[in-house]
């Protein structure tokens, strides 16, 4: 299991187009991934999940991930968030 801690970087923080990104990318991996805010936990998997986060511009969220791939798949999923989700 890996985790790490990133800083939501997008203007409107995670929104729908977002959590479509993350979700593609889980999609396509070997491990779980977990995103938390606070004590609230979302399914990477979940777009539903994700929004209701409600984690804004500046929040900071915490990747869990455990599988097959977690170095591959912790690195991608904190790119998200790391460039402003590239929207």
């Amino acid at each position: 299991m890996r985790s790490r801690k990133v800083i939501v970087q997008n203007e409107h923080g995670i929104h729908a187009r977002v959590a479509i990104r993350v979700l593609e990318k889980t999609r396509n991996l070997d491990s779980q991934v977990t995103i938390c805010k606070g004590c609230v936990k979302a399914d990477g998997c979940s777009i539903l999940e994700l929004l209701l986060l409600g984690a804004g511009k500046g929040s900071e969220v915490e990747l869990i991930v455990s599988g097959g791939d977690e170095e591959q798949s912790i690195n991608a999923i904190s790119d998200i968030f790391a460039d402003g989700s590239g929207i």
